[in-house]
């Protein structure tokens, strides 16, 4: 650690539906929206490494939208696209 310099933030994003499951029964996961009024383009700018399951890594880290999406959904992923990804994973 380099003397003098200030710890590194720890931001916790969870996306769990109100019971606590992460996805359907079948492993959807249809329910999570991404509503520009929840500003999570300002969230993924606060960050600089994301950590992901392996399941969500499988579904999410190698994702690319399609050309048709809105400019605040392409901004999102770009912003998770600028971010260090980590899969801790045995499997």
């Amino acid at each position: 650690m380099v003397k003098n310099q200030e710890p590194r933030k720890i931001l916790l994003d969870l996306a769990v539906t109100l019971d606590g499951f992460i996805e359907g029964p079948k492993g959807e996961v249809d329910w999570c929206i991404m509503d520009p009024d929840m500003e999570f383009n300002n969230f993924l700018s606060q960050i600089d490494t994301i950590l992901y399951g392996r399941k969500s890594y499988d579904l999410w880290g190698q994702y690319n939208p399609d050309s048709n999406v809105s400019d605040t959904e392409k901004e999102i992923w770009e912003l998770v696209d600028y971010g260090h990804r980590n899969v801790p994973s045995l499997t």
